[in-house]
């Protein structure tokens, strides 16, 4: 080499980055040390080479491109490039030209790349994330803090830009309460060094007043330079944690969280309050090895079932009695499934509702209803009850019962009033309207017509039904079936008057033969003659045929209880037998026609029907017996001299006769015991010119 050439060798062996040298056809004409160490090729081995002959990853790079483009420009240039294997590094590289080529300066910069990435790589996110990121300037020693910059997040959560922020302090940014509050949090972090978390409340024009913040010391040379933040807002988690603590630990009711295995995960402060455990005594157990659920061992088996079956998709529910830290409780139970986004379940929300007063008053009700339905039973009184506010009737199972209606019937105000009886709709209705509208209550006996078309008669109560105010809201009353106490009142009603005739002819139609009698007897005593003892005998007789037949009249007009099918041919024909007139024809035609009654009775009614019609009739009569033809019921009819029409309604009066040696009471006795057994007797002209007597019966012919 020349001595220039000595003397730039001199000068670049001081220079402390890679330098080589190249000539105008990129041979290698010098290599320093630096080149040596970072290529790993040594200057003795290269000299005349082309340069990236000898390192191969300088081939086809941006360090070849640029050395060409040097030379055919003669301008010098500076550029960073990343080389491959084996030298895989940052380079910057600066290319100077010279009359005899280039020199090339090379420094390894790959820290220096990391760091500008990561720091590029921390601008990107400061900038793109979603978080709210803060930047706050300190001075360590003076306790100055100042914000030096947001990201865009913060200016969008916050309202507040980082123009208008950068300089400023937290006093003047927050107010003066708000600020030392968030100057004690940053104070710490730089006393501890390290990051911290911590939620705080700001109030930020945007959002609402709840935040969660993270700060961290940037640290350089020991010293706490700055503060790096991160916020975000937590208002709307913090009213979900509020609403979550009013569902989950605000409520009477044992609420729990557990996995599908029947671990329990959580639960609430009524079901930890109701066992008088801790939160960390029952937490991670198996849900029927807790506390709850030790009754017995059905119990907890019956909880394991039911937990293998919500976690299998089944929502579970039943009642059940679990222990308490000082009683036991029934409560309503209920397991329900919660399943992913697949369908998976994935947890199980148990609830429990104590319903043990609940049962005690249902157990309490049932057993008043029992009372109740055994009263109403024994005493056969119904209850109804009508709301005027929805216009909706309820009656209790013995209402139900009165009308013959099933207990499936749902009646209506306008069917109670229609079962009554058409005589007795107009009472019952105004009653009910007086009601409505004063509140008066009453207190009838009035008629209905069942649902099987049956005539009773009821007592019918209705009272008004007020709310806690005092308004009218409906009625309630009684209702209570009394036709047998009717039927007892018609039947004393007709015993007394009854009673009244009987005292009528005991005045009258005895004393008449007493009279006679007495008459008699005075003159029998002056006289001595035997006619005059003969009216007094003829007297006697009288008196006792007519005691004889008050006692008929009595017994016979009592309401019959008992019957029996009777075939009435025969009946007449025994009855036939007994009577006292031979010459008389009595035709029967009756078949094996039947009816329902009282053997004794109706053999007095007959005898007392043919007996008037021989009486009458004269000793060959005819006396036809035969079946109503329109009617159910038979005739008894003679070819006598008849009954005029005048008459014939007296003729059914006690003491009433058109005989001298009649007593009156025959015929009032036919009708005692037709009416007796629910029929009616009546006399009309038979066909032959006499009398013609009909009986209408209740039933029908079972022929």
């Amino acid at each position: 080499m020349s001595n220039s050439q000595s003397t730039y060798e001199r000068l670049t062996e001081r220079i402390s980055d890679a330098c080589c040298a190249v000539d105008t056809e990129c041979r290698v004409t010098y290599w320093n040390d630096r080149m040596d160490e970072w290529t790993g090729v040594p200057a003795a081995a290269i000299e005349g080479e082309v340069v990236w002959d000898v390192v191969p990853s300088f081939r086809g790079s941006k360090f070849e491109g640029q050395c060409r483009e040097a030379i055919q420009t003669q301008e010098a240039r500076s550029f960073e490039t990343r080389f491959g294997d084996p030298l895989d590094s940052w380079i910057e590289v600066s290319i100077y030209v010279n009359a005899d080529g280039l020199t090339i300066l090379s420094r390894e910069i790959t820290e220096r790349k990391a760091r500008q990435e990561r720091v590029e790589l921390a601008e990107t996110l400061f900038e793109n994330t979603q978080d709210a990121l803060f930047l706050i300037d300190l001075d360590e020693e003076t306790d100055k803090f100042q914000l030096e910059r947001v990201n865009p997040a913060y200016e969008r959560h916050t309202g507040l830009t980082s123009d208008e922020l950068s300089g400023r302090g937290l006093r003047d940014v927050f107010g003066f309460e708000e600020g030392n509050s968030i100057l004690e949090k940053y104070r710490e972090c730089v006393a501890r060094r390290e990051p911290i978390e911590y939620e705080e409340l700001v109030s930020v024009p945007n959002e609402g007043p709840y935040w969660e913040t993270r700060i961290a010391p940037v640290i350089v040379d020991g010293t706490v330079e700055k503060l790096v933040g991160a916020t975000r807002n937590i208002t709307a988690q913090k009213d979900r944690e509020r609403r979550y603590d009013a569902i989950f630990n605000q409520t009477y009711q044992y609420i729990g969280l557990l996995d599908t295995d029947g671990t329990l995960l959580e639960a609430n402060d009524s079901a930890l309050e109701f066992g008088g455990l801790k939160r960390e005594e029952v937490i991670g157990e198996l849900f029927w090895d807790t506390y709850w659920w030790q009754r017995d061992e059905h119990t907890r088996m019956q909880l394991k079932d039911a937990v293998t079956s919500a976690a299998n998709g089944e929502f579970v529910r039943y009642d059940v009695e679990v222990q308490g830290a000082d009683e036991t409780a029934i409560i309503d139970f209920s397991i329900r499934p919660i399943t992913d986004e697949r369908d998976n379940v994935v947890l199980l929300v148990t609830e429990g509702r104590n319903i043990t007063k609940h049962k005690q008053r249902a157990r309490e009700l049932e057993q008043k209803r029992e009372f109740l339905r055994q009263i109403q039973s024994a005493a056969d009184i119904g209850g109804w009850e009508v709301d005027f506010r929805t216009e909706t009737m309820r009656w209790t199972d013995e209402v139900y019962r009165i009308h013959e209606l099933p207990t499936e019937y749902e009646p209506a105000v306008e069917d109670g009033i229609d079962f009554y009886h058409p005589q007795d709709r107009a009472t019952i209705t105004d009653a009910f309207e007086r009601l409505r509208k004063t509140g008066d209550g009453y207190d009838l006996e009035l008629r209905i017509i069942t649902a099987a078309d049956e005539r009773r008669w009821v007592r019918t109560l209705g009272a008004p039904w007020y709310d806690d105010d005092g308004t009218l809201i409906g009625a309630r009353g009684a209702f209570q079936d009394i036709t047998e106490r009717k039927e007892r009142e018609r039947e004393l009603q007709r015993t007394n008057a009854r009673l009244e005739e009987f005292a009528s002819v005991v005045s009258h139609d005895l004393r008449n033969p007493l009279t006679v009698a007495q008459a008699a007897l005075e003159l029998g005593r002056e006289s001595g003659a035997a006619e005059d003892f003969d009216r007094i005998k003829a007297a006697h007789k009288r008196m006792n045929a007519l005691i004889g037949d008050l006692l008929t009249l009595a017994r016979n007009g009592q309401q019959v209880d008992e019957t029996q099918p009777i075939v009435l041919q025969t009946l007449l024909e025994s009855v036939c037998e007994t009577l006292p007139n031979d010459r008389a024809t009595i035709d029967i035609a009756l078949g094996d026609y039947r009816l329902e009654g009282d053997e004794a009775r109706l053999r007095q009614l007959i005898e007392n029907l043919l007996s008037n019609a021989l009486t009458h009739g004269g000793d060959d009569v005819t006396i036809r017996v035969g079946r109503l033809e329109s009617r159910d019921g038979f005739y008894v009819a003679d070819d006598g001299p008849g009954i005029p029409p005048a008459i014939r309604e007296e003729i059914f009066d006690q003491g009433y006769s058109t005989t001298s040696e009649g007593t009156g009471f025959g015929l009032a006795i036919v009708k005692g015991i037709a009416e007796a057994h629910g029929w009616t007797v009546g006399v009309t002209e038979s066909e032959d010119g006499g009398a013609r007597f009909e009986v209408t019966t209740a039933q029908r012919n079972p022929a």
